[in-house]
């Protein structure tokens, strides 16, 4: 993740640092993870939330990934507490949602490629009750209003510009969007931003530097990671 965008786009989770990430002995690897089971989803979500233990074998594979080196997972994710807030017309909302702030617990894979660079992420999240839907309805009025993230987090400040885009047919419901901050120099970096709900959960995948050439494969691990959420529980 670069330096002022939020979190979920600059490879930092709250408290802890990408390179921390992908070096801690203690971050397992994602072929360390139980292959997820394979059963029809239900027609409607059950009230009780997955465990991390169970968001983690719902996750992607090194081997599943093109030139990825590592695929650390973390999980269950800690929340910033005392809560982030940041100002503007659904502001909030947005910025929740992307660090899975009213999530029962969530885990977080990094995609390592490439000469040791950091690509990008899966945020897999699982919420009680109506809580994923809940949660993806804010998003999704929030991007209607904010144009900006701005704040302070304990670990860096946010600046990043929103620009939506075109949702997909993901899923239950899906938007996508794009963050983007001033990079050094006259440079913009851009991340992408694909954030679906299925049952109970929901799952942010986010690659780093969109306008990079060549790009990390979002696509595939979006197609791959659906996919696998489908198949399975949907919490």
């Amino acid at each position: 993740m670069v330096a002022g965008m939020v979190v979920v786009a600059t490879g930092c989770l709250p408290k802890d640092s990408a390179d921390a990430a992908k070096d801690s002995p203690d971050a397992p690897k994602s072929e360390d993870s139980a292959p997820a089971s394979v059963s029809p989803s239900p027609s409607s979500s059950p009230s009780r939330p997955l465990t991390a233990g169970k968001l983690k074998s719902l996750l992607l594979r090194e081997g599943e990934v093109p030139q990825v080196d590592s695929a650390p997972v973390q999980g269950p994710v800690p929340k910033y507490d005392p809560r982030v807030l940041v100002p503007g017309p659904g502001c909030q909302e947005v910025f929740d949602a992307l660090v899975s702030h009213h999530a029962s617990t969530s885990v977080i894979q990094d995609f390592w490629w490439k000469n040791n660079q950091w690509g990008g992420r899966t945020w897999l999240a699982s919420y009680a009750a109506k809580g994923a839907e809940e949660e993806f309805q804010g998003l999704k009025k929030g991007l209607k209003t904010c144009k900006k993230l701005v704040g302070v987090t304990p670990d860096q400040k946010l600046n990043s510009r929103i620009t939506v885009a075109k949702s997909p047919a993901l899923g239950d419901e899906a938007v996508a969007f794009d963050l983007s901050m001033d990079g050094p120099g006259d440079t913009v970096v851009t991340d992408r931003q694909i954030f679906v709900r299925v049952g109970g959960l929901t799952v942010n995948m986010s690659d780093r530097g969109a306008q990079r050439n060549p790009g990390f494969p979002l696509d595939v691990v979006v197609d791959k990671q659906v996919a696998r959420l489908t198949q399975g529980p949907r919490g």
